[in-house]
């Protein structure tokens, strides 16, 4: 058994949007695995960037690109970004925000934020089912059927938490020592602010994170919107459109004595998937090796 390497194909905007569009209607849908989210990134505006759970450089992205766990993703300070978790969560990736995948798993989605911010909605206040946990270096803010918003600033080392018209966030900080304190639950049009070196600190009626509250409506509007036009997509489209997204070499496996035959089916070597990572504070590497 051999493999040999074939030089990627070079897309045009016109023939990766087809593409696109083509995978969106197709009906012959099986998710690899029926608890996890389908995700897919959106790029709105600016520079956008992904680092595949395979491993590799970050990578420029435009259009639209399914995500898998353990990707990273990054947005310049023109960037903004769209998440999509099938048509039951939409969030508002901010400028200047980096972050990680850790868990698409419906029933405990992580995402290890490093900076920036992300606001949106997840699932319903009426249905408790999808539950989603944002991680910053400070704190463990866990959202169940809501709309938020969290923010983490590496310049004072600040979690600041959100939750807006419907749901709750359920906040346990750090202290400075890294060991988790007591729950703070935010119920509609609460927040809490932070840092790990105060010793006293108290939810409030909804302020500074206040900010976030047009992204959030459009969030709130986009979930309307996807449970009407989304549409499953093969397995094989979603590879293929994250290879295009990456602009990534395809490897073709030969069967049986190396030489190709007329006819013979070519296998794909499938990625790994990743768990969520357990232990929060190393989450946060992303340059590291192995990560």
């Amino acid at each position: 058994m051999s493999y040999a390497q074939t030089p990627s194909k070079v897309y045009t905007q016109d023939e990766y949007r087809a593409m696109t569009e083509e995978a969106m209607k197709t009906r012959n849908y099986r998710q690899d695995q029926a608890e996890n989210w389908d995700a897919r990134l959106k790029r709105v505006s600016g520079t956008v960037s992904v680092k595949a759970s395979e491993g590799g450089e970050w990578s420029s992205i435009t259009g639209v690109m399914p995500l898998n766990a353990s990707d990273w993703v990054k947005t310049g300070s023109d960037g903004v970004a769209e998440l999509y978790l099938d048509a039951k969560a939409a969030i508002y990736v901010g400028r200047n925000t980096e972050f990680r995948i850790s868990s698409i798993d419906q029933t405990d989605t992580v995402f290890t934020l490093k900076s920036g911010s992300l606001s949106g909605k997840i699932g319903h206040q009426l249905n408790p089912k999808y539950k989603a946990q944002v991680r910053t270096p400070s704190a463990v803010c866990a959202v169940t059927g809501a709309e938020f918003a969290v923010e983490y600033s590496q310049l004072g080392k600040d979690t600041g938490a959100g939750t807006f018209d419907e749901g709750r966030v359920t906040v346990n900080p750090f202290d400075d020592t890294g060991n988790p304190g007591e729950d703070y639950v935010l119920e509609k049009n609460m927040e809490l602010f932070f840092n790990p070196s105060q010793k006293r600190f108290r939810a409030v009626k909804l302020s500074r994170m206040s900010r976030h509250r047009t992204e959030v409506s459009t969030m709130r509007a986009r979930i309307t919107e996807l449970r009407k036009t989304w549409k499953p997509v093969t397995a094989a489209a979603r590879k293929d459109m994250r290879d295009a997204a990456l602009k990534r070499k395809v490897l073709h496996r030969k069967l049986g004595s190396g030489s190709s035959k007329k006819g013979g089916r070519a296998g794909r070597k499938k990625p790994s998937r990743s768990k969520a990572a357990e232990r929060p504070q190393e989450e946060f590497q992303d340059d590291t090796q192995g990560e």
